[in-house]
């Protein structure tokens, strides 16, 4: 007759029990550190994307003024119509038009997808992103630029601002 040996190498429920909750607890914390980083992956994009608009409206904001100055007008006629002086502006300015639309919060100022690139249209699909320069003129001489991008992502606001000081540089 054969004797049964008691001896076998087996899993209990408990022991069981406890690898499957390590296992759980593991496979949690790593789907979470994926979704976390998928998240910052978003708001890093939106921040690079927000600073080229940022510095865009400032090179707008440039060109303008050495056009007005190789056409020999005032250096801050930002509107094609009339020197701003010294006071503060807001405007908004796109690359198609290169001229600066008054414009009095940021809340109008909503960039619209035109085939992959950013402007001010009417009647185009909005972006997330809103874009509003600030002119300030202390003196006649030189200005102060700020150019401003705001976003909402998730139900958060973000903000990104670049400034800058055009002078006169024509005389």
């Amino acid at each position: 007759m054969k004797k049964k040996s008691k001896n076998k190498k087996a899993f209990t429920l408990m022991e069981t029990v406890v690898i499957l909750f390590v296992l759980s607890v593991g496979l949690l914390s790593l789907m979470s550190l994926v979704r976390k980083s998928l998240y910052f992956q978003s708001v890093k994009k939106n921040l690079v994307v927000a600073s080229y608009l940022s510095q865009e409206g400032i090179e707008l904001m440039k060109n303008i003024r050495d056009t007005n100055i190789i056409l020999d007008l005032d250096y801050d006629l930002w509107d094609g119509i009339s020197s701003a002086g010294v006071g503060e502006y807001t405007y908004k300015v796109d690359y198609y038009s290169l001229i600066a639309t008054s414009c009095p919060s940021i809340d109008q100022a909503i960039l619209q997808n035109d085939g992959g690139f950013f402007r001010h249209l009417d009647g185009g699909e909005d972006t997330i992103f809103k874009r509003l320069i600030t002119v300030r003129a202390e003196t006649l001489a030189s200005t102060t630029v700020e150019s401003w991008v705001s976003w909402t992502d998730r139900g958060q606001n973000y903000d990104y601002k670049l400034e800058t000081v055009l002078y006169d540089l024509s005389n």
